[in-house]
């Protein structure tokens, strides 16, 4: 039966958590790693909607956290105190993902299921607020088996560079041992000198995939001990962030866009905040995207849509040239639960919760 630790370890693989902004809370936040993960619901946040929803479940895996700020006590009259208490009751183990998923490498980030959805082309990251930190990985294997080696080291998450996968150097070679009293050796005899025709082979790993890598390699490795080392690397790696930049296909002006937004995103409402008329060059951001208005005026963003703008943040915005769509804070935000269902799918049984996102709904 899958536990607490096989959930964590399938988001990982796709939403790195090392990925995610150093304030922010993410990974297991109520429960024990070794508690028994059969079942798992993924919701949004959680409410007590959700939880009503999650009779027979072991788990519930989150986009925002529940326990975001500290608790100096556990009043029941504060609400994220009862909730958490009630998960406690219910013996539910509480994972987050948050900006893990934010950040997590294309495709699989909450922006890029974003971008996806309004249609955006050429996406980019926009302002990265990291990178991913690099190592070369070397091994040396007997020649037959090289390639089995390298593929599953590839599918692993080594030798991405760039536009390319499966990226890697081999060279061949001799290497020499002598096996010990207590080992037990693919090739040769105890005590015996041995040489043998190896591969040298070489690929780059992120550091968030070294673990994985590592473990796979070893995993399809022949030999009983695998020759192996890793050096880190200064080589900047793949910039990480919340936000997207596209293309679209076609000039639109700012109502025409603003519409096919509302079409696409189902907003309670949408706010607008003028600064362009004619649309060809969109930023978008899950959530709250006033931070990156600096960096979309830089980037020639002629519109960005995002939620949570206040008055000074739209009055920021038409002194930048940027329009902007605010379509409030969870429509940019749908998908979430679903990709995490998604991550988990084979590794547990899942249910995908029906509980509504959005706080807020418009006039009838």
């Amino acid at each position: 039966m899958p536990q607490v630790r096989d959930i964590l370890l399938a988001l990982d693989a796709r939403f790195p958590f090392s990925r995610a902004e150093k304030w922010d809370r993410t990974g297991l936040l109520i429960g024990s790693r070794d508690a028994p993960a059969h079942s798992v619901l993924a919701a949004y946040e959680i409410t007590e909607q959700v939880l009503a929803e999650s009779t027979g479940c072991d788990c519930i895996v989150t986009y925002h956290p529940l326990l975001f700020r500290p608790l100096e006590t556990l009043d029941f009259a504060n609400h994220t105190a009862r909730l958490a208490a009630d998960c406690i009751r219910r013996g539910l183990a509480v994972v987050a993902a948050h900006t893990a998923l934010d950040n997590a490498p294309p495709p699989h980030a909450l922006g890029d299921a974003l971008a996806a959805a309004l249609g955006l082309r050429e996406v980019q990251v926009l302002a990265p607020s990291g990178r991913e930190e690099l190592a070369a990985l070397c091994v040396f294997v007997p020649r037959a088996h090289a390639d089995e080696v390298a593929q599953a080291m590839w599918q692993a998450g080594a030798g991405a560079i760039g536009d390319y996968d499966r990226a890697g150097f081999q060279s061949q070679g001799q290497s020499s041992f002598r096996a010990l009293d207590g080992a037990q050796p693919t090739v040769g005899q105890i005590g015996r000198m041995e040489f043998a025709a190896e591969t040298r082979l070489e690929m780059m790993v992120p550091a968030s995939r070294q673990r994985a890598v590592v473990q796979a390699m070893r995993e399809a490795h022949p030999y009983e001990e695998a020759a192996h080392f890793v050096t880190p690397l200064l080589n900047p790696g793949e910039g990480f962030g919340s936000c997207r930049v596209g293309q679209l296909q076609g000039p639109l002006s700012l109502d025409d866009w603003a519409r096919q937004v509302e079409h696409t995103l189902s907003p309670p409402n949408v706010r607008l905040v003028r600064a362009t008329e004619e649309i060809r060059r969109v930023a978008c951001v899950p959530g709250s995207g006033a931070s990156f208005l600096e960096a979309c005026a830089e980037a020639g963003v002629d519109c960005l849509v995002s939620g949570d703008f206040k008055h000074h943040d739209a009055l920021k915005a038409q002194a930048l040239g940027v329009s902007v769509v605010d379509v409030s804070h969870a429509p940019t935000e749908r998908a979430a639960a679903s990709m995490l269902a998604r991550a988990l799918s084979s590794t547990c049984q899942v249910r995908l919760s029906g509980a509504p996102s959005n706080p807020f709904e418009s006039l009838s």
